[in-house]
């Protein structure tokens, strides 16, 4: 028998009997009165205990320590088993309770790590929760921001409108006015019936992207227009054979000549410096003899400058581990900038030293130098100080681009310093473990 019966028969073998028994007990030894007696007074002691029970279960129950867990009343009896009950089940409550904060906790953590913006609002935009991007994104800040209508914080153009008539396949571009460098883009989501999520995505970067991918198209473009109209306005020329003498023939070939080959030279450098971007390390290495190395780069120095230099070479550290042809693209890309920058009578110092622990190969030039604001972008693909001056030379405006990937392959620095009509010097510095003792 169970449920409420089986606490009733408890109550009747527990309470009823033995104050029945006893009073029935005194009747028959003392007489009816004892007998009545003893039955009101064990009837008055049962209604006591059980008020005394019921008032400490009402106290239980209205305080705030009730909630934690085994706080309960201690009582035997009937009155122990109900409220053994009622604290095992608060326990289990508690458990599950605990289990419930636990796994949000969890969530909101994740929420947390998710690098986009999250915010949830209900149907009259009042913000209801939102993670820590939507800080960053939105200048959300929770909880001094809970309930604050979301129109009040983002006061973009368009974005109340936005939100109020949203479609989630077009989002809503926002530049937060705090930091214009960064840009946002907007989706909403309904949530339930009548609640909204606001997801916000920072797209700065590829915008940025982007914006590098359309800028070197268009130079890539404008570089190779200028020889390729140079090349199509002499074809046409030769085409017409009493337009020009064979003296004339001879200057237009060799300017062609000269406008392919810096073409083909362009396409050479976008290529390297494509490669150099896919790959993540030099597909072998060896320890390169920079003696060796340096002499062929003066000899190649030499031929370039046609006498118009002074070249000096010093060369006194050890080999240097690494990938030969790419250390050679790199630092015939630094002597032959030196040259082209240099003018006639200037000099020219190719060295190769073990400074610091660290192995420094530097070009140093007493040509027309670089104005300290152009030093942070003179990496940039077809970055051009001069554009005029920079063709002049036949530079294809990639090298120091090229530069600049093959010493990250290398785990090596670049540093550059120049004094505008005083020179230049770069210095690409490799880390002690590249440098080859004994060699």
């Amino acid at each position: 028998m169970t449920g409420p019966w089986a606490w009733f028969a408890k109550f009747l073998l527990r309470s009823v009997l033995p104050i029945g028994g006893l009073a029935l007990l005194a009747g028959f030894s003392h007489g009816p009165a004892w007998g009545w007696a003893i039955a009101a007074l064990g009837w008055l002691l049962l209604v006591f205990m059980h008020r005394r029970q019921w008032a400490a279960l009402a106290a239980w129950l209205d305080s705030v320590e009730s909630t934690e867990r085994c706080q309960f009343p201690q009582a035997g009896g009937v009155w122990g088993e109900v409220l053994g009950k009622l604290a095992q089940r608060q326990n289990d409550q508690a458990r599950r309770l605990e289990e419930v904060e636990t796994r949000l906790g969890s969530f909101t953590g994740a929420m947390d790590a998710v690098p986009d913006g999250l915010v949830i609002l209900d149907a009259g935009h009042r913000i209801q929760w939102s993670n820590r991007a939507a800080g960053a994104h939105l200048g959300i800040r929770l909880p001094r921001d809970d309930g604050v209508i979301i129109e009040h914080l983002v006061r973009t153009p368009g974005f109340a409108e936005y939100l109020a008539n949203a479609d989630s396949s077009s989002p809503f571009v926002l530049q937060v006015p705090a930091a214009r460098t960064r840009v946002y883009t907007i989706r909403v989501v309904p949530l339930g019936d009548a609640n909204k999520l606001v997801v916000s995505l920072d797209v700065t970067d590829a915008r940025r992207v982007e914006s590098m991918r359309s800028t070197f198209v268009a130079n890539v473009s404008h570089e190779l227009r200028t020889p390729l109209t140079v090349v199509s306005g002499f074809l046409e020329y030769f085409n017409d054979e009493g337009a020009v003498d064979a003296e004339q023939r001879k200057q237009f070939a060799r300017l062609m000549s000269d406008q392919t080959a810096r073409m083909l030279t362009l396409v050479d450098d976008l290529l390297t410096l494509s490669r150099l971007e896919a790959e993540d390390a030099p597909a072998s290495e060896e320890d390169v003899d920079m003696a060796d190395l340096l002499a062929q780069l003066r000899a190649e120095g030499q031929s370039l400058s046609d006498g118009r230099h002074r070249l000096e070479v010093i060369c006194q550290g050890p080999a240097l581990h690494g990938n030969r042809k790419e250390l050679h693209s790199a630092f015939g890309n630094l002597v032959s900038n030196a040259i082209r920058y240099t003018p006639a009578g200037g000099e020219i110092r190719i060295e190769w030293a073990a400074s610091d622990g660290c192995g420094v190969f530097s070009v140093c030039d007493s040509g027309v130098g670089v104005a300290a604001e152009h030093l942070p972008r003179l990496t940039e693909r077809f970055y051009r100080v001069d554009r005029g001056r920079s063709r002049g030379t036949g530079g294809t405006g990639l090298g120091l681009a090229i530069v600049k990937h093959i010493l990250l392959r290398h785990q090596a620095n670049l540093s550059i310093e120049s004094e505008v009509g005083a020179g230049s010097t770069f210095r690409a510095a490799f880390p002690d473990w590249r440098l080859s003792p004994g060699k």
